[in-house]
């Protein structure tokens, strides 16, 4: 049993467009989910009942931020291996 969804119950979920360009057709939702989605399918993302991705969005991360460090933490990277 994966256990059940009920007022008050906190749960993880994470909700697919399944119907998007490129999950067409939808001929099977389970493979469709497991071999035909990617990230840009995710439309939202609950966790313990929270939502951290709505609508697209990423909630509360600031993303021009995170941006500077990976572009920071890439250049580290190519710097020590260019030595």
């Amino acid at each position: 049993m994966t256990g059940s969804l009920t007022p008050g119950k906190k749960a993880d979920l994470q909700i697919i467009q399944a119907e998007a360009l490129n999950n067409m057709p939808l001929n099977d939702p389970v493979g469709t989910v497991v071999l035909g989605s990617d990230a840009r399918n995710i439309s939202a993302v609950l966790v313990n009942g929270e939502p951290r991705k709505w609508n697209g969005h990423v909630l509360g991360v600031d993303l021009p931020a995170l941006r500077n460090e990976v572009q920071a933490s890439r250049a580290h990277v190519l710097n020590a291996t260019t030595r």
